[in-house]
């Protein structure tokens, strides 16, 4: 992906400057409720310094992990890392206000053909995204902004068991990921690897995507995590 698509972003990146390192508590700047050692804090904190995905709480500190990632969330952070572009559309969701901080969001990925409402009235911005529409959505901006993308070969989720539950519409996006290593599958106690499509996204799985997506396609000039 071309690096020009983030250029309003790399300005806030390089204000952002480096990160401080880890408290003498082991928590990570600049989040209170995440410790340096944990699995999700470097994707954490390279979405946050290139402005992607900020804290989820009340307050600014808290980056809240295990909070579901919302579909207005998700509009969110594709219209970032697009450069915020505007289209000026009309609302055409009744769930959607006109002065809420995802309104924009959604009016782009609607406008762009990269997210859509359950029907022409409903979004559902409060609804979680699921594991296989967050992948089926970055696929798409992928696309959008570069192109038709190589098709992954048709073996790519061959090692996963529950290959077969992923939504129709949604194959060629998981192949896409799967080939990639941007989304890897969920391996339980017997050594099976599951790709769970339709399991909810946590932030702190939605932070670790983001930046093997970011990473992968070559978005920032500079990396600061």
């Amino acid at each position: 992906m071309k690096k020009r698509i983030c250029a309003a972003l790399l300005t806030l990146a390089v204000l952002a400057g480096t990160l401080p390192a880890a408290r003498a508590e082991g928590e990570t700047e600049p989040f209170s409720d995440i410790r340096g050692d944990e699995w999700y804090a470097q994707g954490a904190l390279y979405c946050q310094a290139h402005g992607i995905l900020a804290g989820g709480g009340k307050r600014v500190s808290l980056f809240t992990p295990w909070q579901e990632l919302s579909r207005a969330q998700l509009a969110t952070i594709l219209w970032r890392m697009a450069g915020e572009p505007r289209n000026g559309l009309s609302m055409q969701y009744g769930d959607v206000p006109e002065d809420v901080w995802y309104t924009e969001a959604v009016r782009w990925t609607l406008g762009a053909g990269i997210m859509d409402g359950y029907t022409y009235v409903s979004f559902g911005p409060d609804d979680p995204v699921t594991r296989e529409q967050f992948a089926a959505m970055l696929w798409k901006l992928a696309c959008y902004q570069d192109g038709p993308l190589p098709e992954a070969a048709e073996d790519a989720l061959d090692a996963y068991g529950d290959r077969a539950a992923v939504d129709g519409d949604a194959v060629e996006a998981m192949r896409w990921v799967c080939a990639t290593g941007i989304v890897t599958g969920q391996e339980d106690r017997y050594g099976n690897v599951w790709l769970n499509p339709r399991g909810v996204v946590s932030r702190a799985a939605a932070a670790t995507i983001l930046m093997r997506f970011c990473l992968d396609l070559g978005m920032f000039d500079t990396e600061i995590y």
